[in-house]
């Protein structure tokens, strides 16, 4: 099998806090859009908005986010373009495959 090439990024990702829970970094513009059509689920974006999910998903993966803490996207407080379909993401409670 071919190798698959890489290349490294570097992102700043906002760390856990109990007392304050997880920030949400986002740029500061950007487009981001949640769509359900036929039974599957369209997420686009920008360069920028495909990069500030990323982020929201890399915070969650922390070691130190508890299992079943969420975010909650939707078009208040226009995190998501107005008419988005709401997105939660979620650290899952279970282990990963095997």
């Amino acid at each position: 099998m071919d190798e698959i090439e890489t290349k490294p990024i570097t992102l700043e990702v906002p760390k856990y806090s109990a007392s304050r829970g997880l920030p949400r970094l986002w740029p500061d513009d950007y487009f981001l859009q949640v769509l359900v059509d036929d039974d599957y689920v369209t997420i686009e974006g920008d360069p920028a908005g495909l990069r500030g999910l990323a982020v929201q998903l890399l915070s969650l993966a922390g070691s130190d986010v508890p299992p079943g803490y969420a975010h909650d996207l939707d078009d208040l407080p226009a995190e998501i373009e107005s008419g988005s379909v709401p997105l939660i993401l979620m650290r899952a409670f279970g282990v990963g495959r095997s």
